[in-house]
């Protein structure tokens, strides 16, 4: 685990100087640009938790750690302990993988991991974890995909800091699907789990301040003592790159902004063994097979005529060639991305022979399609033949009222003269 901390960190190290250069004129303020711009008043005189991994970084590349170890003596408080998510504190364990407990290379802080897989409970932050804590801060970036489980740990922090009267900061970064877009299932709450835990909708457009406000008021029996520390410059309409911000692995198979957004295309294909482009050069940005007849099916994917989504032959040889469908998305003009995942599986019954989506699939693949989607009869209506195109206009009531739902929470206006209007919001209830 030290050799690992040891790469992260020095990962970054090499990587700055090609930040700051691509960062010079970057758009958007982070939540933790904003902390540092106040000498860090908001944790003064606090013995500080950080739940982060390497995406938790400055928009000069500087990793949160570094950040918050180095700013205690100017800034009055005391960093204490390391919390790392799913992938660890380093960022590097694959997806599903147990992570320990360890202590970090550089400041010699104890890492409290919060992804245990066999024992689903220790996910959750325990009153020992957070002993000795006055506050806990938040500062992991998201992908804005109700199944990527950073959103999950941060609800069970906020639920952990409840219970022991913890401050919890979250420091904001933006969306990279954007503020605006929403689409997909909301949760069935039948099948909740840690990669569905709320009734959001399976794209949900809010920030993780946002979010966390939401939580605060929706999800947690008893709030905390919620502050973000918002973001300036960010505006709903943004897609990553408009923010002059260099993307950051989030976990080993999301390196770039493309596979963060092809995460909602794909995402749910991988559940069921469908090969996503995952150990090659664009993961999560395939559709693919053994022998597929790849020409057939891109023409059917284009027939779909999705605004903004373009798909081309794909090939790629790892111990067999895979052939498929590349996706590629405009983020300013794309259509809804979580259908794709839908209508792959409809045009592949129809155009690969032999092919079934659930016909060899395990009980254990099958369940996490039902707990990635939400939708506790999802295989069933697709088994029965369903039109994908009703499946997905079925969607539609619960992002409208995810819509209105969302509107008390947002921190952020689609007018970058109104956007964010202080740089720190705290709150035990919906602003």
């Amino acid at each position: 685990m030290n050799r690992r901390n040891l790469f992260s960190h020095a990962v970054l190290a090499v990587g700055l100087l090609v930040v700051v250069s691509c960062n010079a004129r970057a758009a958007v303020s982070l939540g933790i640009d904003e902390l540092e711009k106040t000498n860090f008043a908001a944790l003064k005189g606090k013995r500080i938790g950080l739940v982060t991994n390497p995406s938790g970084a400055d928009s000069k590349g500087r990793s949160a750690i570094s950040v918050l170890y180095n700013g205690q003596s100017a800034g009055g408080y005391k960093l204490v302990k390391l919390f790392g998510p799913e992938h660890g504190i380093d960022g590097l364990t694959g997806a599903g993988k147990d992570v320990s407990n360890s202590h970090d290379h550089l400041t010699g802080l104890p890492v409290y991991a919060l992804y245990n897989t066999p024992r689903e409970n220790h996910r959750h932050p325990t009153k020992e974890m957070f002993s000795g804590l006055d506050a806990v801060v938040y500062d992991v970036q998201d992908l804005g995909n109700r199944s990527y489980t950073f959103i999950s740990t941060l609800g069970y922090v906020m639920d952990e800091c409840a219970k022991d009267n913890i401050e919890c900061i979250v420091l904001d970064r933006p969306n990279p699907l954007g503020g605006v877009r929403i689409e997909g299932p909301r949760l069935d709450p039948t099948v909740s789990s840690f990669v569905g835990l709320y009734d959001i909708p399976y794209v949900y457009g809010l920030t993780p301040g946002e979010l966390a406000q939401w939580i605060n008021a929706k999800y947690l029996a008893s709030p905390c003592r919620l502050t973000i520390i918002a973001m300036k410059g960010w505006t709903r309409g943004m897609v990553w790159e408009d923010t002059g911000l260099k993307w950051i692995p989030t976990s080993p198979n999301v390196p770039t902004i493309g596979a963060a957004r092809g995460y909602t295309v794909t995402g749910v294909l991988g559940e069921i063994g469908i090969e996503t482009g995952i150990g090659g050069p664009a993961p999560f940005e395939a559709v693919a097979g053994r022998g597929w007849p790849d020409s057939a099916i891109v023409k059917r994917f284009n027939a779909l005529h999705i605004p903004g989504v373009r798909f081309t032959v794909y090939h790629y040889n790892a111990g067999g060639n895979y052939d498929g469908v590349l996706v590629k998305v405009d983020p300013r003009n794309a259509g809804n991305l979580t259908a794709i995942n839908f209508y792959a599986i409809e045009i592949l019954e129809h155009e690969v022979d032999g092919f079934s989506a659930f016909g060899h699939t395990s009980a254990d693949q099958k369940q996490m399609f039902q707990k990635v989607t939400g939708v506790a009869n999802m295989r069933q209506q697709l088994m029965s033949g369903r039109p994908v195109s009703d499946i997905v206009a079925s969607w539609d009531s619960g992002v409208a009222r995810w819509a209105a739902e969302r509107l008390p929470f947002l921190l952020y206006s689609n007018k970058a003269q109104a956007a964010a209007p202080s740089t720190m919001a705290t709150s035990a209830s919906p602003p």
